[in-house]
Formats: C-alpha cells, structure tokens, sequence
C-alpha cells in the first residue's frame, strides 16, 4: 500500500513536469498536438493524486501502522469518524491534500478557460503545474506520507485531541484549500499577461473564482474561532495567533480584490491595481505556507518541528520575484486612462476600501514578523499581543465600517452633494437614534457607542435601499411587496447579495462589539451543592465525576444554573439549564483539552470552565459573561448565504 502511495505522488510529479515542458514547446515551436498532451497531462494529476489520497485513507481505516504517518496520527481506538480529520492532521498527509485541492482546481480552471482564452491556457497551465509539481516534489523527496515505520508496532500514537472537535472537520481544510487555491487567479492573471492577452475576458471566472475562495476562507476563519471558543477554555474566539492572522490576511486582500474587479467589470477600471492585489494574496498565502510548516514563528495552530521551513521559505520568495518581473516587463501594457471622476462615486469609495482592508492588512503582517526583526537586530524577541492588534485595527475597522454606509448610496462616475446628503438623511438619524438609546440603556463608553451606532448606520443604508428598491417596483410594476422584493434582490444578484454580506460583517461587529466593552470574568472555587452568585445567575456545582479510559484522564463537573428573575431579590431565581464541563489530560500528549459548559441566549454566553479540580467537592472556575457572541455564530449561514447568492448563476433569457 505504502509503495503505491509513493507511485501516485511520483506519477502525478511525472505528469505535471511533462505538462510544464510540453506546453513551454509547444509555445515556442507552434505544436498543437504537443499543446493538447501537455493539457490531458496536467488534467491526469488529479485523479492519480486522488488516488493517493484514497490509499492513505485505506491506510488508516485499516490501521497499517507500518506507515509512519499513520502510526504518527492514529491509534486503535480512534474512531472511523476521524480518520478524515487524520488526513491532514500533520504535514505530510495535508501537503497531500494541498496537492489535491490543486490539482483539482488545476482541472477546473484550464478546462473552463480553454474556450475563453484558449492563447493564454498553455502559459496558465505551466504556472499551475509549476505550483503543483512544487508540492508533489516536497513529498516525493522530503516529507512522503507513505513513508514506512522503522520498527515494528501494533498500535499507534493516536490522533491529537485538539482536532477531536466538530469543527475540525471544516476549519483546516477550508483554510488549507483557500490558501492553496489562490494560485489560480494568480496563474491566470500572470498566465494571461505573459502570453500578452491581459483582457477582461477572463474577468467574470476570476471573479467567481475569487469568491469561492474567499468563502471558503472566511467559513473556515469562523468555525476557527467557534473551534477556539469551545475547546481551548480560555473565554475568547480570536487572540490574533499567528496562524489565524495568515488565514486572515489574504481573505482581507481578496475582499478588496472583489469590490475593485466590481468596478474594473463595470468601469474598465482598477485593472493593474486588482493585477498588484492577486499578487499580494498569493505572495501572503505563500507565507501563510511558510508560517504554518516550520516557520520560526510559534502557534497553537502550526504543525510540530519540521524541516521544511526553509524550503517554503525559498519558494514564498519566489513568488515574490517571479510576478514583480512579469509586472515590471508588462507595466507599460497594464496602464489606462481612464480616471475617477468624482470623490463622491463608488469607484471612489471602492478604492478607499481597498486601502483600508491593505492598512488592515500590512498592520497585521508587521505584528506578526515584528517579533522576528527585534530578535534579528536586538538580544531578546520582543512579542506583540493583543492590545497592539486592538488599538491599531480597532479604529480602521471602524472607519471601513462607516465606509460600507456610504458606498451603497453614491452613484457610478459622478454624484452630487445634494444627492447624497439627501440619501444618507435616514440612516445618520437612525444612527443618532441608537447612539441616544446606547448611551441611556448600556454605558457611556465612547468607543463601544459609536461602534454600535456605526452598525446602525450600515444597517439603515441597507434598508434604506431595500425599501426604495421595492416601494419602485411596486409603483411601476403593481407586484405584491413579497414579489417586489424578491424580483429586487434576484435582479441584480452581485449587488444585494453583497449587501448580505455586509449584514452578516454587521452581526460579526456587534459580537465582537459585546465581547470586547461588556465581557464579564472572574475565577471562583465552587463548593458542591453551593450557590455562586455571579450578576444575574446563580451557579450550584452539582456534581465532579472521574472517567478513566484507554487514552486519557477525564475529569466532568456538572451544574445547575439558575437566572435571578429580579434585580432585587437574589434569592427569587429559577433554574433554566444544567451544563457540563470537562477538562480531559491525554498522558501519551502530555496535554489537557478543556470543553466549556456553554449556555447561549441571543444576548449573552454563560461560559464557564474547570480550571482546577481540587478534590471531589471543590472546584476552581473561570467564569465569564460574553455579551452578543452568539452573533458571530449566526452570522456563518448569513455570509454563506449572501456569497452564494452572489455567485448563483442567471438563467439568461432570450
């Protein structure tokens, strides 16, 4: 099994230097059949990859731990369930997996483009096999997931608990694939500007494929967090780790890179700029890469010790020089005219957002290596936390909120100040009105005020357009509001499904709005059978049970908790739930993995979790009070939906 594992990586290697080579001869000799050949070639490396992939899923199912990867991420009692999970719980299988999402998209890409820009698939094809034969060639001679063990052993290490969670099923390989994927708009920009065919023909697939990326970034970004908030015990979704920051950068240049190809689609405009943009995602997703397989930044995210640092090192530099050469030789061909018109116009506001998500960008990137430069050029490494993250992005997010008020209300080309002072009369006075309200109901905190008012602001803008959008239709094509409505949002679907988006952004501000200005901590020894009272509720430890199973050590603690029903009287309290906690050490890891007792309402979190167990009727806990963080959750089906409403094809009509 394990040998022809190893024979589909060296094929699949085979097959796409066959592909690089074929198709640089048949450019430069005219040669169509060599042209096709080198085509079928790079299509062949994915089902022979996907064959690979298979037989190391059949190496876990039938725990062959004769396989050192296997041996290394699996054990005899690790559920079927996992063994997906297992796949790319290390570097080896998921360098595997990152080739197969390539592939895969390899596939799709040139098979899709051949009829559009079939002179530029041959100069696409080469880049997407160079990226691809990259990976294939770290696996085949550095990191070979069907390597063999070097002694014999009859059960494995097992898998690590941190990825024993719902989420992990979707977080790491929606993050692995968005990262691995953006070389697609990236080979064909560069492939098309190479070949002298940089046109806006290709601009509708890169924009639909820019978008599935960006999702599945942003979902995989979010059940990080969920993933985070749930297992890792310390009250928080977010703490800026390294490996959520490189995930979150490239999804932050792709942002700005589907609002600019919005104008460049309807303007012409922005084209060298959304050229500089896919640039920097793929030179970002490559040091994303770089960071996660032994890079020299430390993570609770990133893969154990590996070797493998440098050699990613080197090809994140490559992709730095390898399109700053192509853009330099090709500036003169990017250039255009046209300019924009007006201060007060989309294309304005577009490329103000663009700034800012870069500014976003560029302050999270320099957080990041900050640590990395101060122990080049000093003696000791001086770390950067939260609060530097929180101060500097804080009021940028801010700002691109405000932003995503205004950009719905100005027009295209050129607006008026009249015009627009008339549309944004509603939401500044919605705005207003919920600033009041948050000043006499929650506090006087500035800073968390004009947040909330700014998603008021966002809110009614939405609305606003909504409303004037049906109330028109309905006037002059006497349908039904619910008809109305629909035809609206169905009539222009990159538009209001953008404006989706932006809603869920909205329930992600007042989430991470809640948590950050009104959060609630504090650690208590319960007694059992005690009351605790904290704000509102009343925590009883009810019961501390002691599981023993092959792998790990498991200690459960059980509540009841109860909600005061008045402010006055602490005593007149009602019992809503029971929840559990555990705190589970796995010796064979040396780790603990923690899982929270969580009661979620649409205003707040109870969140609480075992620190210590201190005997059989006394336990430490750290209890918190997290305000509107259900909203981060609820916002995942919101941005799904608005990306897939965006991307849902028409039914043309003739």
């Amino acid at each position: 099994m394990a040998l022809l594992g190893t024979l589909c990586i060296t094929i699949s290697f085979i097959l796409s230097l066959y592909s690089i080579l074929g198709s640089l001869i048949s450019i430069n000799l005219k040669t169509e059949g060599l042209k096709i050949s080198a085509r079928w070639s790079s299509y062949l490396t994915f089902p022979v990859i996907s064959i690979g992939i298979f037989l190391l899923v059949y190496s876990f199912v039938t725990h062959d731990f004769s396989i050192k990867y296997v041996y290394n991420h699996s054990n005899l009692l690790m559920e079927p369930i996992y063994t997906w999970v297992a796949i790319y719980a290390g570097n080896e299988g998921s360098l595997l997996y990152i080739s197969t999402v390539i592939s895969l998209g390899s596939l799709l890409s040139i098979k899709s483009l051949q009829k559009k820009i079939p002179e530029s698939v041959p100069h696409i094809t080469i880049i997407m096999m160079g990226i691809l034969s990259f990976f294939l060639g770290v696996m085949l001679f550095l990191a070979d997931p069907f390597s063999l063990l070097e002694f014999q052993v009859q059960d494995g290490r097992g898998i690590n608990p941190l990825l024993k969670h719902p989420g992990m099923f979707t977080h790491p390989p929606l993050l692995m694939a968005g990262l691995a994927t953006i070389s697609i708009p990236f080979a064909i920009t560069t492939g098309m500007l190479i070949s002298g065919n940089y046109t806006d023909k290709g601009t509708e697939f890169i924009r639909v494929t820019t978008l599935i990326i960006w999702l599945m970034l942003g979902i995989g970004l979010l059940l990080g967090s969920w993933w985070a908030y749930t297992i890792l015990g310390w009250g928080g979704y977010w703490a800026w780790d390294p490996i959520e920051n490189v995930g979150l950068m490239p999804w932050l240049v792709l942002t700005a890179l589907i609002h600019s190809l919005i104008v460049q689609r309807r303007r012409g405009m922005f084209r060298l700029w959304n050229l500089v943009l896919i640039n920097i995602a793929f030179v970002l997703s490559q040091f994303g890469m770089f960071i996660n397989r032994g890079g020299p930044v430390v993570s609770v995210h990133s893969f154990a010790a590996s070797t493998l640092g440098y050699i990613f090192l080197t090809f994140m530099i490559l992709s730095i020089i390898f399109p700053l050469i192509i853009f330099l030789w090709k500036y003169s061909e990017l250039l255009n005219s046209r300019k924009i018109d007006s201060f007060l116009s989309k294309e304005s506001s577009f490329l103000i957002n663009n700034f800012l998500l870069l500014a976003i960008t560029f302050v999270t990137l320099w957080g990041l290596v900050f640590p990395l430069f101060s122990e080049l050029f000093g003696k000791e490494p001086v770390t950067v936390g939260t609060p530097y993250y929180n101060s500097v992005n804080g009021p940028l997010l801010l700002i691109l909120i405000l932003l995503m008020s205004i950009g719905p209300i100005l027009p295209w080309k050129e607006g008026s100040t009249k015009s627009f002072i008339r549309s944004i009369k509603f939401p500044f006075a919605t705005s207003v009105f919920c600033m009041i309200i948050c000043l006499v109901f929650l506090s006087n905190n500035f800073l968390a005020v004009l947040a909330f008012s700014s998603v008021s602001l966002v809110f009614a803008t939405i609305l606003q357009e909504w409303i004037i959008g049906t109330r028109n239709r309905i006037k002059h094509f006497k349908e039904n509001i619910i008809i109305a409505f629909i035809k609206l949002l169905n009539g222009n679907r990159t538009k209001h499904g953008g404006y989706i988006v932006h809603l869920s952004i909205l329930m992600l501000a007042m989430g991470i709005i809640g948590t950050n200005f009104y959060q609630i901590k504090a650690d208590h020894v319960l007694l059992k059978n005690k009351l605790f009272n904290f704000q509102n509720y009343q925590i009883e430890l009810t019961s501390i049970e002691t599981k023993n199973f092959a792998d790990r050590i498991e200690r459960v603690a059980k509540f009841n908790i109860y909600k005061n029903q008045s402010s006055e009287q602490t005593n007149n309290s009602k019992k809503i739930t029971e929840l559990e906690g555990s705190n589970a050490l796995y010796p064979s890891f040396n780790m603990a993995s923690v899982r929270a007792g969580i009661h979620s309402t649409i205003i707040e979190d109870l969140y609480i979790v075992p620190s210590e167990f201190l005997g059989d009727d006394k336990l430490l806990i750290r209890i918190s009070i997290n305000p509107f963080i259900s909203w981060l959750w609820f916002a995942g089906p919101i941005f799904f939906l608005g990306a897939i409403f965006t991307l849902w094809p028409r039914t043309e009509k003739h």
